[in-house]
């Protein structure tokens, strides 16, 4: 791997990344690999920076491409389009990276190909005072105290599922049952690893939760039964990109199943990917499938456009849709920083190759606008 090779003028995608370890010490390498790899098709050098890699005096940044060689270490100017893919492991982090970026955007006129959505309680804000979607969202409250979390639950029917506001992959859950003055519990840690207690005073577990929570911000929700015939959780990821025109689209769907016992079915708890027809024929037959797939494409469709009237520019979003025994369809999460490998594990190179080249597509539709702004 060459070293500070300087790389001449032309049209930059910067992928903002939070500072991994290794040689090439960027995280998401094989999807920054084949960004590399597409841009280069349609004229744009892509390559992965974190913000604190910024060399102000210099007015440059140091970066990482890839190339025919391989991965290069080079010197590039500070790229005027972002596509930021930073994830946050811990609160620490959060600050150090929001400084940097803050820095970077006060110093320099940078665009963003989208902005990331706060969390979960944001999102939940700005969609329920849509009648169109209000009905698909489950009913939401933030935890306050382990009096609001004893109320939650009494409305509940006893049970409650804990979601981290800034949480992803379904780290940091929990599902909290109420029997008889005992408090159960089955969460994911940071690692993603399960665990169960039990406590024989629901005091005891409520300080418990507490305890465990800390300051975090947690939303509370109803728990809801969204597992096959074999007791196996799924949900259908719902991948909605903009296209080389600007406009969303829907690049694919595909359903994530985990494994029996399981809390979620997301990939990195051990879910597995599968395509959505046959799936939902098996589950709920032809007829309701098909209703179900038209309503998961409407609010696919709706979603977007209805946050960025709130929230400002968005490029793509990962939208997770539940369904209960009952053949409810319900809106679990919005993510603006989604992943694709769903695809990859249904070898559906088709999509996987689509999920990659749009986010670039747009990229050159926003860089070539700029360019007209500054020629007209």
């Amino acid at each position: 791997m060459s070293k500070n090779k300087a790389y001449k003028p032309t049209h930059y995608l910067g992928v903002m990344v939070c500072e991994a370890t290794g040689t090439v010490p960027i995280p998401e390498k094989s999807f920054c690999r084949r960004l590399c790899i597409v841009g280069r098709k349609h004229g744009i050098t892509v390559f992965a920076f974190s913000p604190t890699w910024v060399r102000p005096k210099l007015g440059c940044v140091i970066g990482y491409t890839y190339s025919q060689k391989g991965w290069e270490r080079g010197v590039f100017p500070v790229p005027t389009l972002i596509y930021d893919r930073c994830y946050y492991p811990n609160l620490e982090k959060y600050l150090e990276m929001k400084a940097a970026i803050r820095r970077l955007t006060d110093q320099y006129a940078v665009n963003f190909l989208g902005r990331g959505l706060k969390g979960k309680w944001d999102v939940y804000q700005m969609l329920s005072p849509h009648e169109e979607i209000r009905p698909y969202l489950p009913s939401t409250a933030l935890y306050e105290s382990p009096a609001s979390l004893r109320t939650w639950l009494e409305q509940c029917g006893g049970e409650a599922f804990l979601k981290p506001h800034g949480g992803s992959h379904g780290r940091n859950t929990l599902f909290i049952r109420t029997i008889d003055n005992t408090l159960s519990i089955r969460g994911r840690t940071s690692n993603n690893e399960i665990f169960d207690r039990t406590f024989r005073q629901e005091s005891v577990g409520y300080r418990y939760i507490h305890q465990w929570i800390r300051a975090r911000k947690f939303i509370m929700q109803p728990y809801l039964y969204l597992n096959n015939h074999h007791e196996e959780p799924f949900d259908i990821r719902s991948l909605m990109q903009k296209n080389e025109f600007g406009e969303w689209q829907m690049t694919g769907m595909a359903v994530r199943r985990g494994k029996a016992g399981s809390l979620t079915s997301n990939l990195h708890g051990g879910g597995h990917a599968e395509p959505v027809v046959p799936f939902l024929e098996r589950e709920f037959g032809e007829v309701k499938s098909t209703t179900l797939i038209q309503t998961i494409k409407e609010l696919s469709q709706r979603i977007p456009i209805l946050l960025e009237e709130r929230h400002g520019r968005l490029a793509e979003l990962g939208i997770d849709f539940g369904i209960d025994r009952n053949g409810n369809l319900w809106v679990l999460e919005v993510n603006s920083k989604p992943g694709r490998s769903v695809f990859q594990q249904m070898n559906d190179r088709v999509t996987a190759l689509k999920s990659v080249e749009n986010p670039i597509c747009y990229a050159r539709y926003l860089l070539l606008r700029q360019l007209r702004r500054v020629n007209s």
